[in-house]
């Protein structure tokens, strides 16, 4: 295309201004051209750099575009007069932060093949009839009046869809980025390197996540799997927990998952996600409720045109997990409009405990660690004969027919194997379908997302441990004649040589969806509406669990067709004896929200350095929340469900400004730029109180190669369902004198509550960051960054602690330890309770221990992030190393004010002090590749006596790729993927739920291979 010439410029004016615009960048980039003169255009196309430009005037932001990407840019002066670029920071293609820079200024721009950026000022209306001008040689000559028309529509709709601003994570505002904060992303080339098949495995790559939060692999060893009931995985910033961390698809909620407390990230396909936002920061200012340890924004593909069909296979080398998945994706554009859909199929076999060996055996004694293998066995071991207790092992290799008293083993134990037929990952399978169109009327947009999926697993869990009392009327202890007229005999059993491991059948629906409508107002002012609903349902069967009541019926028979036989090695009862003798458990949830917001930004005026910005919006979300609980027996279905329905809506407002001080153009020593920004936020539920929470930023560049920048806010996150409308259980029970040094009368009565509290308030935190930005001129390509954290977690919702521990010393129990209470306290406290147990004391209710989960605990968590990247092009391609860091410094809680801080950092099933992932990758005429390494840091086992060190762990990832090309284009591309290459296994932990590793820190899988197909038509 030809350079289009303004009406009214002097031809010879614009080419002088030209002329000498283009030595000065040529000087600037000399080191450079002639390596971009050499350079392949697909090359040039490909390359991703690390820029970082803020805000400021189109001319030199494209002056600081050339220096940063050592290429020459073609412009007049004249036709940029009061044009301004938006800020740019992060990896981009050269074309794509050359066409984020030029958004909104009427200019398209291209590289020829010399590698010389030139501008060209997009078509306008042309008049038509008398007023039209002389059209020069430069200017496309239309062939008719209509035709001249349809040009100008055309090209109307053109700047209607280059117009449009990337928002940022973080800010409301487009084309700003908010001052001061930790933001980083990963994009889809990032994304494919890691070789990862879920977006729950490529998050897990950053060293600022906390891997051992809700999972997949971490559930079946969690103390609260009921929690996460289907499997779901999560994202955990910082290890404060999953749902302190705001996890968002294109800057809109996910319905959380569980009880409430996540979202799954595992409903997301990942062949959709076209980027990963990160804001390492406290966000509530900008996003409400959740954003403490920072927001993770999931941006989905919407600009694809064509077709993509991609397949992968993979598995691990050891055995299991063999991971296969299908992915389509079509999309298509006309005038002003879009439309892209996708689907994606995966599946992924269960790992056994077996198949390996830090898993296949509780007894860890071989390794220097503990026996944890359980003593409710099979054979199974007498505590007790009536009265008395005893040691007895039952010996093996009988069959429970012919054992004599004097058969039994004195004084020894028979031990189970508490990881026999357990899953170490469930079995998995997926449907994932997506959705995004878009189409312009003039300067009306409407936009439409959806997002679908289904998700099943199954998994083996070891069978329940059983204390069976086995009366003298049991058939085989008659015929065995064992201990007769000494009463029941008590004997410690598992039953999964009889029933076989119980198993978990689950089901996950996530449905997400968006209408939005983007209005353009004068002056660059822009009105959005959007409403949303999205729903999120987890149901969970838990099967073959032993019916206690149906056992000992079975234990107490005299009938050999009827009665159950303990006594022997293995299972020997008679066929149909087993049949009826277990049950199913149903559990399930289901959340949904439904949003409307409203937001308008724009600029206000012009300060020194750029426009001031700002952003002003009101949203209404409500949630729903609803849970069962079920049981399946032969002889119908019970319901045991605790919690009452949740209903909350919530009514919001915010304003925000980007407030650019000062610019490179104002010539001001020691300060480059100076940009501040500020958000402001009240949120008020209908369930509990309302909050305002402030968040100011700020980034100061002495140099064009160095920023310093600080951030300083205020966080929330609300109570969850299940910590509200849970149940309450009211205790009456009575204290001695040495429990109590102020019992009277002998004893003190006592009240006890514990479970749910209606009460509870939001908890809050306070958190500010400080770090800074280097890129310097003198080597271009290089990035480097360090960012402090602090997050001051306070009223964290927890137990109390011991009501002992209050009786003893009540000081720092205020609030939730009454002594001598008023008659209208206790008649309140015992409202609370759903249901009161126990006997009423004799002097009646005397202390009141109100052990209901409170807003009491306190959370400090402060460390350092480092970021470092180099892209550089050799005489065999181009390199990229990188390197990211996350240091802890503190990470320790308190569960009262008046308790002692508790050092959780560096312990076992707890965040490492540090993590890290570097590596180098390489690209060259269609081929890549990549190495990394992944660090996690040597800890500390802290709950083994005496405690004992766990080695640091150190895995190798590595891929290599080959596109081939068509016309340019992506064609056929083929790669090869291996997470943890010499297949190490994970550091020895002394972990009591028998696994030799600690799953909070270590993956159990190996070496993983996988190869991909991907095909663009």
């Amino acid at each position: 295309m030809k350079s289009k010439v303004r009406a009214g410029t002097p031809r010879n004016s614009r080419g002088a201004s030209l002329r000498v615009l283009a030595a000065a960048l040529a000087a600037a980039s000399g080191a450079w051209s002639h390596a971009r003169a050499q350079e392949p255009p697909q090359q040039i196309a490909d390359t991703r750099l690390s820029f970082d430009i803020p805000a400021q005037p189109l001319s030199s932001a494209l002056s600081e575009f050339a220096r940063q990407s050592g290429m020459r840019v073609l412009f007049a002066y004249d036709d940029l007069n009061g044009a301004q670029a938006p800020a740019l920071r992060g990896a981009f293609t050269r074309e794509d932060a050359l066409t984020h820079l030029l958004t909104g200024s009427g200019f398209a721009g291209r590289i020829d093949n010399a590698g010389v950026v030139r501008l060209e000022q997009r078509a306008r209306p042309q008049p038509i009839g008398a007023e039209a001008p002389i059209q020069t040689a430069d200017q496309p000559q239309p062939d008719s009046v209509q035709q001249a028309r349809e040009r100008a529509s055309e090209d109307t709709a053109d700047d209607a869809a280059d117009d449009e601003e990337i928002i940022v994570t973080g800010t409301r505002i487009r084309g700003a980025v908010p001052a001061g904060s930790n933001l980083f992303t990963l994009d889809r080339e990032s994304i494919e390197e890691t070789g990862r098949s879920t977006v729950a495995d490529v998050v897990a790559t950053l060293p600022q996540n906390f891997p051992g939060s809700q999972g997949e692999a971490t559930q079946l060893g969690a103390s609260d799997s009921r929690r996460n009931v289907s499997f779901g995985s999560t994202v955990d910033l910082r290890g404060l927990g999953s749902d302190a961390t705001l996890t968002l698809v294109n800057g809109r909620r996910l319905a959380p998952a569980g009880f409430g407390n996540f979202v799954d990230v595992s409903a997301i396909p990942v062949s959709a996600v076209q980027r990963v936002e990160i804001l390492a920061d406290g966000a509530s200012a900008t996003y409400g409720a959740d954003a403490v340890a920072g927001v993770v924004n999931i941006i989905l593909r919407d600009d694809f045109e064509g077709a993509e069909t991609a397949l992968r296979y993979g598995g691990a080398t050891q055995g299991g997990a063999e991971d296969i998945g299908v992915a389509q994706l079509l999309g298509a554009s006309w005038r002003g409009g879009s439309i892209m859909a996708g689907y994606e199929y995966r599946h992924r076999s269960d790992l056994l405990a077996a198949e390996r060996w830090f898993t296949s055996d509780s007894d860890l004694r071989p390794w220097g660690g503990t026996n944890f293998s359980g003593t409710s066995s099979n054979p199974g071991n007498i505590t007790r004969i009536g009265a008395t207790n005893v040691v007895l092992a039952i010996p093996e290799g009988q069959d429970g027919t012919s054992l004599s008293q004097a058969d039994l083993l004195v004084g020894v134990r028979n031990f189970q194997n508490s990881t026999e037929g357990q899953s170490l990952l469930p079995d998995q399978e997926s449907h994932s379908a997506f959705a995004a169109a878009r189409q312009e009327f003039g300067q009306l947009t409407l936009t439409a997302e959806l997002l679908a999926s289904e998700r099943t697993a199954f998994a083996y869990s070891r069978q329940l441990n059983a204390n069976l009392a086995v009366p003298e009327t049991n058939y085989y202890r008659q015929l065995n004649g064992l201990f007769p007229g000494q009463g029941n005999l008590v004997i410690a059993y598992n039953l999964d040589a009889d029933l076989g491991p119980t198993w978990y059948d689950t089901r996950a629906r996530a449905l997400s969806s968006v209408l939005g409508a983007q209005y353009e107002l004068p002056r660059d002012w822009q009105i959005e509406a959007n409403f949303g609903y999205a729903q999120h349902a987890d149901d969970s069967v838990q099967g073959n669990i032993y019916d206690s009541g149906r056992l000992n019926a079975a234990l107490a028979s005299s009938n050999i067709a009827t009665a159950f036989n303990p006594f022997a090695d293995g299972s020997n009862s008679a066929p149909g004896v087993l049949d009826g003798i277990t049950y199913e458990s149903l559990n399930g949830s289901r959340t949904d929200i439904t949003t409307f917001a409203v937001r308008a930004d724009g600029p206000l005026w012009t300060l020194w350095g750029g426009a001031l910005r700002a952003a002003i919006g009101a949203e209404r979300r409500r949630e729903t929340f609803e849970y069962y609980s079920r049981q399946r027996r032969p002889g119908g279905v019970t319901s045991t469900a605790p919690f009452l329905p949740g209903d909350r809506t919530t009514d919001a407002v915010f304003a925000e400004l980007f407030a650019p001080i000062i610019g490179a153009e104002n010539n001001v020593p020691l300060v480059h730029d100076l940009t501040l920004s500020l958000s402001l936020r009240h949120e008020a539920p209908s369930d509990f109180a309302a909050s305002t929470v402030p968040k100011f930023g700020v980034r100061w560049s002495w140099s064009e190669d160095f920023a310093l920048r600080a951030t300083w806010g205020e966080s929330f996150k609300a109570p969850q369902f299940q910590q509200m409308l849970g149940s309450t259980v009211g205790t009456l029970s009575t204290a001695t004198p040495t429990q109590d040094p102020f019992a009277t009368n002998g004893s003190t009565g006592v009240l006890l509550l514990g479970g749910s509290n209606r009460n509870l308030e939001p908890e809050q935190a306070t958190t500010w960051t400080a770090g800074f930005d280097y890129n310097p001129s003198w080597l271009t390509g290089f990035e480097l960054s360090a960012t402090y954290f602090d997050i001051n977690f306070e009223d964290r919702i927890g137990n109390a602690g011991s009501v002992l521990a209050a009786l003893a010393n009540p000081a720092g129990f205020e609030g939730v330890f009454i002594r001598n209470p008023t008659a209208d306290q206790i008649a309140t406290y015992l409202i609370y309770a759903n249901q009161v147990v126990g006997t009423m004391p004799v002097d009646g209710i005397e202390v009141i221990w109100d052990g209901r989960l409170v807003n009491l605990a306190t959370q400090r968590t402060r460390g350092i992030d480092f970021n470092a990247s180099y892209a550089h092009d050799t005489a065999f391609g181009q390199l990229r190393w990188f390197a990211n860091a996350s240091y802890l410094l503190q990470h320790e809680r308190r569960a009262t004010p008046a308790a002692a801080p508790l050092d959780l950092r560096d312990t076992i099933f707890n965040p490492v002090d540090l993590r890290g992932r570097a590596g180098v990758s390489w690209s060259s005429e269609g081929w890549s590749a990549l190495a990394a390494v992944n660090y996690v840091d040597g800890y500390r086992d802290n709950i083994s006596t005496p405690n004992r060190e766990i080695d640091k762990w150190i895995t190798w990832d590595a891929r290599l790729a080959h596109t081939w090309r068509e016309d340019s284009e992506p064609g056929l591309q083929i790669a090869l993927n291996v997470q943890n290459l010499f297949d190490e296994d994970p550091p020895f932990a002394n972990n009591p739920i028998g696994y030799a590793f600690d799953s909070q820190n270590a993956s159990g899988i190996g070496r993983f291979v996988s190869i991909e197909l991907r095909r663009t038509w």
